[in-house]
């Protein structure tokens, strides 16, 4: 009888610490401002352009530079102007209102292919603009490829020209 109390007990303890686990769901938050919706036509725009990363897809057409591992590229755009320079030649740009957004188009390398983006913010608090980048950690097994991973973002108007860029990856 003594037996099948602790087995009893040790099963319900298994069973109640699996439940927790499992309802243990909470992902940590971005710090600072997340991006605003952007319209579908920008999204469109990205969506065929930039592709999340250059592993699945053909690089993008934007004009970044060639990185290394761990390196990262942000661009931080206030105007029109600023877009046409990186942006890929010769098409039809999505009309974005510079007066009210700044866009954020960027590139970093990982040791592979697995990891997805959940979240994005900008955070202004400090003395420097910091972009957090939060990605989560895919399963299965992945190449050991270098891999170019892009983003970008639309957000209320900025304060400044330069960014800092956070990678957090859970």
């Amino acid at each position: 009888m003594k037996t099948n109390i602790l087995t009893l007990t040790t099963a319900l303890l298994l069973l109640g610490g699996g439940f927790v686990a499992c309802n243990h769901s909470q992902e940590p938050e971005a710090i600072g401002t997340p991006p605003v919706s952007a319209p579908t036509d920008v999204s469109a725009f990205f969506k065929t352009y930039l592709p999340p990363s250059s592993s699945s897809h053909p690089e993008p057409a934007f004009n970044f530079s060639e990185i290394d591992y761990r390196d990262t590229e942000c661009f931080v755009i206030n105007s029109l102007e600023e877009f046409e320079i990186v942006a890929p030649p010769s098409v039809e740009l999505p009309l974005i209102d510079f007066d009210k957004y700044t866009l954020i188009i960027g590139q970093h390398s990982l040791g592979d292919p697995g990891y997805t983006l959940l979240k994005q913010a900008i955070d202004t608090e400090s003395d420097e603009m910091t972009l957090n980048l939060l990605y989560k950690r895919t399963g299965g097994a992945h190449p050991a490829v270098v891999t170019t991973f892009y983003f970008w973002g639309l957000y209320t108007k900025l304060p400044g020209k330069t960014v800092a860029i956070d990678v957090t990856i859970i």
